[in-house]
């Protein structure tokens, strides 16, 4: 699967905080729905509405019935009838083949370790990578769990039983195909046997809200381009400066202590992950760079992602790798102050202050 793509931009998370469902009937009802035969693969099998799916069949949501691409919600409700060690079972495929739009919703299963049987979720081919059905905890057999993706003005998110399984909504770049259920991107992959109890597609006057959404004081969400993405607060304040934070897993540590200090002075900070070892394309760090008028960029990369030491990785290449961020982030963003958190750059009093700060919030990162 790609997890880059042509054009996206994924905007903040907005969540309301009470349930709410407009009473009305689905666009489409597996229960009351006949499934086209043009829109079936393998051997599916239906009785009492409910759906068979073995040995790699799918079946497919016409795509008519999406007729608003930005106001719809689709909910999946299926149980396992047994586990498949490595195995991976789609959900919702509603994607192009050779383009980077619409949404996909996927499980794997692995005996261990467990935190590898992951739910994730897929919009524009961007990996939102969320939590595990049953948590922990083994997947129950024959125990029917509903997948649900509610799009809202053209803001997606996804939930597995009514919980957030992602705090972000990514703007949707529609297509015109259907949506399909069992169809993995990789014809290759094992696939789980699986009964389809329920599949619902509702309009733009149908509200999901969970009631267990959460409210965060500080909500942030995600912007992304082809071959980037960029954790970013929900902007209120156009006129607060604005800090791009660039670094590998080390820079995580920003997250705790540093952003929320950092709102109280009026500041926004976005992050971005990437690896010196990745070699990310130059087009890449500069579009990124630019999305945003940032006033500093601070990048914080170890060396471990080159399998650095001395002997296997020569002085030379390492400075190549700083030099080319530098270079991006220059070309990118030429208003902004581009700060190596641990060099000797001639800071004035308030960059000083800055970057104090930002050293500061990568060493409680550490500690916590």
């Amino acid at each position: 699967m790609k997890y880059t793509l042509t054009f996206i931009t994924v905007l903040l998370c907005v969540f309301a905080d009470a349930a709410s469902a407009a009473d009305e009937p689905a666009l489409w009802d597996l229960a009351k729905n006949e499934i086209p035969v043009a829109q079936k693969s393998g051997a599916v099998e239906k009785a009492d509405g409910a759906v068979k799916l073995r040995d790699g069949a799918s079946f497919a949501v016409p795509a008519e019935d999406f007729p608003d691409q930005k106001n719809f919600t689709v909910q999946v409700t299926l149980s396992l009838d047994a586990l498949v060690q490595d195995a991976v079972f789609t959900v919702m495929n509603k994607q192009s083949s050779d383009k980077d739009d619409g949404f996909a919703m996927f499980f794997n299963y692995k005996d261990k370790p467990n935190y590898a049987r992951q739910v994730n979720s897929v919009v524009n081919k961007i990996l939102m990578v969320g939590g595990a059905i049953n948590g922990r905890n083994e997947p129950e057999i024959n125990k029917p769990v509903t997948f649900t993706m509610a799009v809202r003005n053209g803001l997606a998110t996804f939930y597995i039983d009514d919980t957030p399984i992602k705090k972000c909504f990514m703007e949707l770049i529609p297509n015109d195909g259907p949506m399909w259920i069992g169809r993995n991107d990789n014809a290759k992959a094992k696939t789980m046997p699986v009964t389809v109890h329920g599949v619902k597609v509702f309009g733009p006057s149908y509200s999901y809200v969970s009631n267990k959404e959460r409210t965060g004081e500080f909500p942030r969400g995600a912007v992304a381009g082809k071959g980037w993405a960029l954790d970013v607060p929900k902007i209120e304040h156009p006129e607060w400066p604005k800090v791009l934070i660039y670094g590998d897993s080390i820079s995580g540590g920003y997250s705790g202590p540093f952003i929320p200090e950092m709102l109280k002075q009026h500041v926004y900070v976005f992050h971005c992950v990437h690896f010196v070892g990745g070699d990310v394309p130059e087009q890449a760090l500069t579009e990124m760079a630019g999305r945003f008028k940032f006033d500093a960029v601070v990048f914080n990369n170890g060396l471990h992602s080159l399998g650095w030491t001395p002997d296997k990785v020569p002085d030379a290449l390492v400075l190549e790798r700083m030099q080319k961020l530098t270079r991006c982030f220059k070309k990118g963003a030429p208003q902004a102050k581009i700060l190596d958190l641990f060099s000797d750059n001639k800071l004035d009093e308030r960059e000083q202050k800055v970057a104090g700060a930002l050293r500061s919030g990568w060493v409680a990162g550490l500690g916590g």
